[in-house]
């Protein structure tokens, strides 16, 4: 008796023991697969883009109407300017 006798002799290529209907739906199964698993990570992505994004506005809110260091509010750019611009006028208007 020989070693080559109680070696294992590998098994043939999973595709080599398939038919060909077999390889196909075998491929079609895991294109299903695969997008299954681009949704569920498309998911993933839009639900932690969608945290990320609700903290920068609610840091932005925060930072807005935190208090001036006087105890006072800021002003906003209106405000701040006096009163709002009047609307633009293109052409001569007489006044």
């Amino acid at each position: 008796m020989s070693d080559n006798e109680n070696e294992v002799q590998p098994s043939a290529d999973l595709f080599a023991r398939l038919s060909a209907i077999q390889t196909v739906v075998m491929a079609i199964v895991a294109l299903f697969a695969l997008a299954g698993l681009m949704l569920v990570g498309k998911g993933f992505y839009v639900k932690a883009k969608d945290e990320v994004a609700q903290y920068l506005l609610q840091r932005n809110f925060d930072a807005r109407h935190r208090p001036a260091t006087g105890g006072e509010l800021r002003p906003n750019r209106v405000e701040a300017v006096g009163e709002a611009p009047g609307p633009l006028i293109t052409g001569s208007v007489e006044r």
